[in-house]
């Protein structure tokens, strides 16, 4: 969210971005050839019938979205958007 809110847009926005898909390749690449996106990762399972760990595909983004979404809303957020700690 600091990367598309103007009162909280920061320098580094675009390099955390970065450095986030390029932590995920490096560490997931050989488990999983550093799949990122649930839907892309679905139709291989369905050829292949394989279903171990893909609860994690699905799981993952939505638990990692929910807290961002919970930080932004009460703690990270401009003034106007944040429940906890207003500011001015």
């Amino acid at each position: 969210m600091g990367a598309i809110n103007e009162k909280t847009q920061g320098p580094l926005a675009p390099f955390s971005i970065g450095f986030a898909v390029t932590v995920d390749i490096l560490a997931g690449g050989a488990v999983s050839g550093a799949c990122m996106n649930p839907a892309r990762a679905f139709g291989p399972a369905v050829v292949a019938n394989h279903w171990d760990f893909h609860w994690i595909y699905w799981l993952g983004p939505l638990l990692g979205s929910l807290l961002v979404g919970v930080l932004i809303r009460f703690i990270i957020g401009d003034g106007k958007t944040r429940l906890i700690f207003k500011g001015r």
